[in-house]
């Protein structure tokens, strides 16, 4: 079966291509800025694997928790190509695409992955070496910078650029920086997505863990004359 990924939900976003084998045929990355040429991406992948448009059966959109604007880029696409082929859609966790880049820098034991979710907070999860340890959750800033400061495992997509932007951050925690970088990519979404089950395309979503919060305008204006 072959796969067509998208992962844009940080600023190094990708397109991926997979077999029915669990192999990766190709993977194109994109990260200068935040204008992302989809349709490039998607023709380069498809070259580069040696696919084409017709064979692919299957699409999978990582949806977050992430940058939003990305994600929703991704889901068009996911979208758009169903309408016009019908085939299969599947969403994929970005937390299990980032734990597979994780297990790849064969990092030991537990370890926390983090995505920024603005507002001084981040997506954080935690994983005990075998299996997840909590669900997904909001976590202050100041304590993912403690967890890196105390030397736990902590990865995330620009967490080190993050880090290196604080002006209170400790030397000992910037020069961790580097070794805190992972990006989850659009070849793990691929196999993942390859062996997942397909949802109503029209049902894809971004994760997004904050609840939505409305405030009620206030009563309008009279005006005489206008609007009584």
């Amino acid at each position: 079966m072959i796969c067509l990924a998208f992962e844009f939900t940080s600023d190094r976003r990708s397109v991926a291509v997979s077999d029915g084998d669990q192999r990766v045929l190709s993977q194109v990355v994109h990260d200068r800025g935040r204008t992302t040429p989809v349709f490039r991406l998607i023709e380069q992948a498809l070259a580069e694997a040696q696919v084409s448009r017709a064979s692919v059966q299957r699409l999978a959109v990582s949806i977050g928790p992430g940058s939003y604007t990305g994600i929703r880029l991704a889901i068009a696409a996911a979208q758009g190509w169903h309408l016009g082929t019908g085939i299969d859609v599947v969403a994929v966790d970005t937390f299990e695409a980032l734990l597979r880049q994780t297990l790849r820098q064969r990092v030991q034991g537990p370890r926390v992955l983090c995505v920024n979710a603005q507002r001084q907070e981040f997506a954080a999860r935690e994983w005990d070496g075998r299996s997840w340890a909590g669900p997904l959750h909001l976590e202050p800033a100041d304590q993912v910078l403690q967890r890196v400061a105390a030397g736990q495992a902590v990865f995330g997509p620009d967490l080190g650029t993050w880090i290196r932007s604080l002006p209170s951050a400790a030397t000992e925690v910037t020069v961790q920086a580097d070794a805190v970088e992972a990006f989850p990519q659009a070849s793990d979404v691929a196999l993942l997505g390859s062996i997942a089950d397909p949802v109503p395309p029209e049902t894809l979503a971004p994760v997004y863990l904050r609840e939505a919060a409305f405030v009620k305008a206030p009563p309008h204006r009279v005006i005489p004359g206008i609007t009584d």
